[in-house]
């Protein structure tokens, strides 16, 4: 028997007379309850509910980025809460969350937001923005990064965040990029994060390549031994961490994207010789749950990254922590790999004695550090 969207929307109207505070009290318990209810019920009409509206203007207003923020202004295409969807996408642009709160911003039509934000003169907000457009993927905002590229009077943290967006997912683009380098067309303020982008291909020639030209340390590399031998500066391991790829995939007290192990705590767990075999061996030990896995699509295209499955889904995060959730009818075929996603030779970024300051960083870090 079909219920009709009118009986549905009177049996929710009672229910939420039963759960709603008398005298009109709010109670953000009693709301999350009611978003709940009404996210759960198909074909709800939300304009036919002045109650349900009222629980769903204060559960966005008291719980921004919450667990169903983006659920409910995606049910319900709440195209008046695109300041609060564009403030998420910005703040949140190195997450998975960031990049659904920008895709969910220009499915709403409101993508527009984030170009003015890339043009605007902050340039923290400009080169979230940059990343954020990167993750919705749309062809017209795309349009504007290489503008924002070329334009030397732009600050470098927008120009790197643009040049990221641009090239940091495709390997076609990435030999673009490569080519670029190689023909001294780049400037030399973004050689860093084209290095960064280069060395983090999955495409292993183009890192073979990026490794010959972007390697400092000449010559062959000290030996484990010869390294723990080198007294580092946790201070300056700090900066290294940010600047020389590490925070593209781990997280360190507080700075960083938790895509690969968490690195916090990681000086409870490992002395130096087990933290250098790591970063120079990185396929030798992988950690459980962290094994990367090659998705190929039936049309062709091959993603790389960490899966979480359902009966029906595929969740592949990314390096980078983006996510992309695929049907499993789209799927052409799965391996794990055998190598870590972790791409051997990134300590080649870093001088032996910069080495030897990033794990004195990383010994550093401990629970009660």
């Amino acid at each position: 028997m079909r219920i009709s969207h009118h009986y549905v929307t009177v049996l929710v109207m009672g229910a939420l007379a039963l759960v709603l505070p008398a005298q009109g009290q709010e109670d953000s318990s009693r709301d999350t309850l009611i978003v709940e209810t009404i996210l759960r019920i198909e074909g709800f009409d939300l304009s036919s509910s002045t109650k349900a509206q009222g629980a769903v203007r204060r559960y966005l207003k008291n719980e921004w980025g919450g667990e169903r923020y983006l659920d409910l202004i995606e049910r319900f295409e709440l195209k008046e809460e695109a300041p609060g969807l564009l403030r998420l996408a910005l703040k949140k642009s190195e997450s998975p969350t960031g990049a659904e709160a920008a895709t969910l911003l220009v499915g709403l039509g409101k993508g527009a937001l984030l170009g003015e934000t890339l043009e605007g003169e902050d340039e923290v907000a400009a080169g979230q923005a940059a990343k954020a457009i990167a993750h919705s993927g749309d062809a017209t905002l795309m349009k504007a990064l290489p503008k924002v590229l070329a334009n030397p009077e732009r600050p470098l943290r927008v120009r790197s965040s643009a040049l990221s967006a641009l090239y940091g997912k495709d390997p076609e683009r990435q030999a673009q990029l490569l080519t670029m380098v190689k023909s001294n067309e780049l400037a030399e303020d973004l050689r860093q994060t084209a290095s960064e982008i280069l060395m983090l291909s999955r495409n292993a020639e183009i890192r073979e390549e990026a490794k010959s030209i972007f390697s400092v340390a000449k010559g062959d590399y000290p030996s484990i031994v010869e390294l723990l031998k080198r007294k580092g500066d946790p201070s300056r391991g700090k900066e290294l961490f940010v600047t020389k790829t590490c925070m593209i995939c781990h997280e360190a007290g507080g700075t960083g994207i938790n895509f690969g192990p968490g690195l916090s705590q990681i000086g409870d767990k490992l002395d130096a010789r087990a933290l250098y075999e790591a970063i120079l061996l990185p396929s030798e030990k992988i950690s459980m749950g962290f094994e990367g896995w090659e998705v190929t699509l039936k049309n062709n295209t091959k993603l790389v990254g960490i899966i979480e499955e359902t009966e029906e889904n595929l969740t592949l995060t990314m390096i980078g922590g983006a996510k992309q959730t695929i049907e499993k009818g789209e799927i052409s075929s799965k391996a794990k790999m055998k190598q870590s996603l972790m791409y051997p030779g990134l300590h080649q970024l870093m001088t032996p004695d910069e080495l030897a300051d990033l794990v004195a960083y990383l010994s550093s870090l401990r629970k009660d550090g």
